[in-house]
């Protein structure tokens, strides 16, 4: 289940758009930007998925993509194909987090 990778990646974009960085950082200049773990990603940007407005378009997809782990990239039959659906469908869809994020910080995707 990759959805989830792209959802990072498209976070990762969106912070070197915002800090305006021409490359990545290395680990020891930026370590949390070293991580998987999208709830950190979303703090960089100064996002609290946890404490989004409910009323929004896409906070039912930003609750789902947080339910991804990067243990779900390598577990090929052993996440629930429901899980799998909700997932891409909460990172691509229209009200997706992906076409958000895009639109937000005006990123080509």
């Amino acid at each position: 289940m990759n959805a989830g990778f792209a959802v990072e990646c498209c976070l990762k974009a969106a912070i070197m758009k915002k800090e305006r960085l021409n490359r990545w950082p290395d680990r020891e200049t930026a370590p949390d930007l070293w991580t998987h773990d999208l709830r950190v990603l979303f703090k960089r940007l100064g996002i609290d998925p946890l404490s989004f407005d409910p009323r929004s378009p896409v906070a039912p997809a930003l609750k789902m993509v947080l339910d991804w782990r990067r243990e779900h990239g390598y577990a090929v039959g052993k996440v629930p194909n429901k899980l799998a659906r909700d997932i891409c469908e909460a990172a691509f869809e229209s009200n997706g987090v992906i076409e958000w994020l895009a639109g937000l910080y005006r990123l080509n995707i």
